[in-house]
Formats: structure tokens, C-alpha cells, sequence
């Protein structure tokens, strides 16, 4: 389907305007088109929500991966995830993904079941009709089969995937964005109100849905289940607030188990509990 988009895009580049944009469009009303797109611009872009969720997507990438021994950041870990799930594509697709030298005498990183997906149903389909449920069951599916779940754990869903999916500030800026903008297109295409209304509450619904599951992923028929704890130091949007808020069993006995480890910290470098006395930094225990 052409969406108006490309209707008005393609017709302003044909207008008779030098080539350009259509000065003269409906939505525009008495108010010549340098005024409108200034005021959008300056006014009507959620240029605050659009800030704070750059700046949490950024604390969250930078904040160091309390995993891994070291200084490493989340952005690394972000890499190697996508980067793995990109080569677990091209196997499952019939490509041939690039792999290390150093790695490749490593043997097999993972076991072709847990690290292969069928795509045969999907393939068939058109586009239109996979839905969101279809996709969400395909995932479900392979995140509770039991021997791939420390696999997962470690790739998919270490801390700092956690420290993101946790993060309310983000995922409410990441809302208040999608929602401006699309007040913005309302405007500029009023007959598709109804049907973009829709559409974004449709979505928001989806995202909320993926949000909730990643944030407590159990399997009922397997038993498997997986540790949403957020990184423990660094920037995040927990705060002082508890970590383990909103979990139970196993997942809250990883977690608790998780937050006491890093609130141990190295002698008198004050990152801890066990600083020496009152000295220096060290007296601020966690």
C-alpha cells in the first residue's frame, strides 16, 4: 500500500515549485510552509522526550557490564549479542555467517538446536499476515527449551539487556516520542486520524506485551525461567530502588543472590560493604 507520504513526497518533487516541496499542500491553511515547519519543528517535535530517551539509551550502553570481571561496558555486550543473533540468522536462512579464526577452533559455541530457527512457516506467509502473536510463540518456544537456557542467559538477557527492559523512564520516552510524532502526522494527513490512532495503540499494546514477558520470562510447561537483574553499578534507572522489586522464586534468589555479590566492594575504594572502617570512602557500604 502507498502510503500519503510517498503520494505528497512524489508530488512535491514533481510540483511546479523548482523541484521542491509543495508550499501549497491542504494541511498547511492559511499559514505559508516556512511558518508550519518552523513551528513543528521547534514547537511540536518532542524534542524532551526524545532527549530523555537518548539519554537513558546512552547510560544504559555505557554503564560497565557487571557480568564480566573488568572494566567492560554494555555497549560491547550489545555488539557480540547482535552480532551473534546475526550469525544464528544467516545459519538458520542457509548463509554462511563470518567467523573468527580464533573462534572457529573453538568448535561449536552453541548447539545447532538452540542456535538455529526455522523459518519455513514464515517463509510461506505473506509479510501482512505474520502477527506479532506468531513471532512472540516462535520466541517463547525457543527460550523454553531447557538446555538452551543458560545459553540465552548469557546472550540474550545478561544485565544489561535487563538494566534496558527495566528502565521505565526509557520505555516511557520511547511512548511519548512515537506518540508525538504521530499527533504531527495526524495533522498533516487528517483523514488517516482514525486509522493511525489505531495503529500506534495497536503498537504501544505489542510493545508493552514484549516489555512485561521480557521482564519476567518463565515457562510454565519447562520450568525455565531467566535473571532480569540490572547491572549493579554504573548508571541505570533503578536508582536507589530495589533491584529484585516485582520478581519471585527462583528468579528473586538469583537476583537477591546477584545484588548482594556487587554490593561488595574492593577494601577502602568505597564501591561496597566492606570498606575499612570510616575511612576515606570505603565507610559507605551497600
Amino acid at each position: 500500500k502507498t502510503s500519503n507520504w510517498d503520494v505528497s513526497v512524489s508530488s512535491g518533487i514533481n510540483a511546479e515549485y523548482g523541484g521542491g516541496f509543495d508550499t501549497s499542500a491542504d494541511y498547511l491553511g492559511e499559514v505559508d510552509w516556512k511558518t508550519y515547519w518552523v513551528d513543528v519543528v521547534v514547537n511540536r517535535v518532542p524534542w524532551d522526550d526524545i532527549e530523555i530517551m537518548i539519554e537513558r539509551t546512552m547510560a544504559n550502553l555505557c554503564q560497565r557490564d557487571t557480568d564480566m570481571k573488568g572494566d567492560s561496558k554494555c555497549y560491547s555486550y550489545f555488539y557480540k549479542t547482535f552480532t551473534t543473533l546475526y550469525q544464528w540468522y544467516l545459519k538458520s536462512s542457509g548463509g554462511n555467517p563470518a567467523v573468527k579464526k580464533n573462534e572457529r577452533s573453538r568448535g561449536p559455541s552453541a548447539p545447532d538446536h538452540c542456535s538455529t530457527y526455522d523459518f519455513s512457516e514464515f517463509m510461506e506467509m505473506e509479510a501482512a499476515d505474520i502477527s506479532f502473536a506468531d513471532i512472540k510463540d516462535a520466541v517463547v518456544d525457543k527460550f523454553c527449551v531447557e538446555d538452551c537456557e543458560n545459553l540465552y542467559q548469557a546472550t540474550f538477557l545478561g544485565c544489561c539487556t535487563a538494566s534496558m527492559i527495566q528502565d521505565t523512564d526509557l520505555e516511557q520516552a520511547v511512548m511519548d516520542t512515537a506518540e508525538g510524532i504521530a499527533e504531527i502526522y495526524v495533522d498533516i494527513y487528517p483523514e488517516e486520524e482514525e486509522e493511525a490512532e489505531a495503529g500506534i495503540t495497536e503498537y504501544f499494546e505489542y510493545y508493552r506485551e514484549a516489555m512485561n514477558m521480557l521482564r519476567n520470562p518463565t515457562c510454565e510447561d519447562t520450568g525455565v525461567s531467566y535473571d532480569v537483574t540490572p547491572c549493579t553499578e554504573g548508571d541505570s534507572a533503578g536508582g536507589d530502588e530495589d533491584a529484585c522489586a516485582g520478581l519471585s522464586g527462583k528468579q528473586l534468589k538469583i537476583c537477591n543472590k546477584k545484588s548482594k555479590k556487587g554490593g561488595k566492594g574492593k577494601g577502602g575504594k568505597g564501591k561496597g560493604g566492606k570498606g575499612k572502617g570510616g575511612k576515606g570512602k570505603g565507610g559507605k557500604g551497600g
